[in-house]
């Protein structure tokens, strides 16, 4: 495993082991990093640094999903997890010895020295990464080397401050036992109890094996990928904690430490039927916030809420798409009702402004697709896909009325859905085609990003005329490449290989589209696409996006929507090649 592109973690767990590169020798290296809402801009909390007679040596390093093994001359140094809450750092030669610089940056971060003489630990003050951890040694000696200055005027300024931690081996067995432990609250003693790295490495993999052991069955040549996949979503799934009333899958232990309300809804799609508590705690863990007008926080984390932007309201079309994969109880149904009926009455009186009955988006951030090219101009926008969404949003509380035994609401929505249907071909629609409007003119927005276009999910409710063009669109060359659909055509003169939402080949509208084809009947266009994405991701890995006409992948190369959105098409693969496998056989 390359730990510069996929973080080492486990399971509920706000740790992550990453290796740095950087230009700058001394700060290269393994790391302990923090995966707090508040930790993006200071991930690194622990630097890991083997030492021989007390000084900092050269080493190589390889990696597994479990283990990592530092080798030093005359030594080695094993990591692993040990479950949510403890790493294991193991040492085996002369002299050998480890350092943990806790890397502080303001006044007030230290770690001290506590315990009795002989039985030593610390506990590090980490506030930048708004935790503490425990570090002791069950096998071995620990002291500690600090330079802290304060602040007589008590201000928040960073401070050139020093502060490590010293493990060195037992002289006899030439060996120690390190134990990093997360406390997330005030302090902690280490337990009395047997510390064993072996047993400790055991619990951790078996933990992965039971979750991967769930898993869909995906097709041949594509299990290494699926393990992988299930790897990155294990190891981003967080505990309850703080804001975080449940747990949440974050979207990276890298650039992304939080849960963002329609990334949330693809991870939860790709746990239905797998972990069916896990796929339900994702939808809520963002409507546990649902305010008193309907909003949802545009992101969260254990620490940070955003309420800047709202997302898409993607909600009811994937809550829709999860019901064929997981069976929700009446409760449930009941709660997810009220849920998406508060969050549709939101825009529609929130998000409507001028009350034509066509919500807005007032940033691209707003939409998903941040900077697409239809908000070049920073304005308010009117754009095909949220009335979609919504309609859909529609569809869903038709269907869970109906579940309820509730006809009145039934009938209610599915007129609802047509209303704003008709509204939406009224509007939108100029040549057979979707487009975005300012909302304050009405005026057609020229933009060849494919944001508009995203509205196909509405399939059949859309005129035959109009279904036909923006299929053809999406499947000619200016948008589909050997890997997939391009987000803006490339050969728009606003086309960029990596401009996020300007180019680049994306997991969630991947799976949009070709839900949205298959919908419409374009069944070998679906597959097509589907394969091309399983073949990207298992060239390019789970990138947060790729390169439209390479396949690289691009920014946050370790994205759990991308994942998910894999894990998801793989097993819709497999179940098509299931049926296609019976029908020869009835035939």
């Amino acid at each position: 495993m390359d730990l510069t592109v996929t973080p080492m973690s486990h399971f509920g767990s706000y740790m992550a082991l990453t290796y740095q590169e950087n230009s700058e020798p001394e700060k290269e290296g393994i790391y302990v990093n923090a995966v707090r809402g508040k930790s993006k801009q200071h991930q690194n909390a622990l630097k890991i640094i083997p030492t021989k007679n007390g000084e900092p040596v050269n080493y190589s390093y390889e990696a597994d999903e479990f283990q990592i093994t530092i080798h030093v001359d005359g030594g080695i140094l094993d990591i692993c997890f040990e479950d949510e809450l403890r790493i294991f750092v193991r040492g085996t030669g002369e002299n050998l010895g480890l350092i943990l610089d806790t890397q502080p940056i303001y006044n007030f971060e230290y770690n001290y020295l506590l315990g009795k003489s002989g039985d030593e630990y610390c506990i590090v003050n980490s506030y930048k990464n708004l935790t503490k951890y425990l570090i002791f040694a069950p096998q071995g000696s620990l002291s500690m080397k600090q330079n802290v200055f304060m602040d007589t005027t008590g201000s928040t300024n960073k401070a050139d401050n020093l502060s490590s931690i010293h493990i060195d081996a037992e002289e006899e067995s030439g060996e120690f036992l390190c134990v990093i432990e997360d406390i997330p609250t005030h302090g902690s003693i280490p337990a009395d109890r047997e510390y064993s790295f072996d047993q400790a490495l055991a619990k951790s993999k078996a933990h992965f094996e039971d979750f991967l052991a769930k898993q869909p069955v995906v097709p041949e040549g594509y299990q290494q990928t699926l393990r992988e996949a299930a790897y990155l979503n294990w190891t981003c799934i967080k505990n309850e904690e703080g804001l975080l009333k449940r747990k949440a899958m974050f979207m990276s232990n890298s650039n992304f430490p939080g849960v963002w309300s329609w990334d949330n809804a693809f991870n939860g799609l790709a746990l239905a039927g797998v972990d069916d508590q896990l796929a339900w705690d994702q939808i809520q863990c963002l409507f546990d916030h649902q305010d008193e007008k309907g909003q949802i926080p545009g992101s969260i984390s254990d620490s940070t809420i955003r309420w800047n932007f709202s997302k898409p309201p993607v909600q009811g079309l994937f809550v829709l798409k999860m019901m064929d994969r997981m069976a929700l109880t009446e409760e449930q149904l009941e709660q997810m009702y009220q849920q998406i009926e508060a969050h549709v009455n939101f825009y529609f009186r929130f998000k409507d402004s001028n009350q034509d009955g066509i919500p807005e988006y007032h940033h691209g951030n707003d939409s998903g697709q941040d900077n697409s090219t239809v908000f070049r101009n920073a304005d308010i926008i009117d754009s095909p896909d949220l009335l979609a969404f919504l309609i859909k949003s529609m569809d869903m509380l038709a269907v869970a009325a109906k579940k309820l035994q509730r006809p009145k609401d039934e009938q209610y929505w599915k007129e609802a859905a047509q209303k704003y249907t008709d509204l939406f071909c009224d509007y939108f629609i100029v040549d057979d085609l979707p487009v975005a409007r300012y909302t304050r003119t009405g005026e057609k927005i020229d933009s060849e990003g494919y944001l508009p276009l995203v509205s196909l999910i509405l399939a059949d409710k859309l005129p035959e005329s109009v279904k036909k063009k923006m299929i053809e669109t999406l499947s000619s060359g200016r948008y589909l490449t050997e890997w997939g659909i391009a987000s803006e055509a490339i050969d728009s003169p606003l086309y960029e290989e990596d401009a996020y939402w300007r180019g680049p080949i994306w997991a969630p509208t991947t799976l949009l589209f070709i839900d949205a084809f298959e919908a419409c009947g374009e069944y070998d266009l679906a597959d097509e696409v589907a394969e091309k994405f399983l073949k990207l991701c298992k060239h390019g890995g789970f990138a947060e996006n790729f390169h439209a006409e390479t396949g690289e992948g691009l920014r946050d190369l370790a994205h759990t929507w991308t994942s998910s959105v894999f894990i998801h098409l793989a097993a819709r693969q497999q179940e098509k090649n299931n049926n296609n496998r019976k029908q020869a056989v009835t035939v």
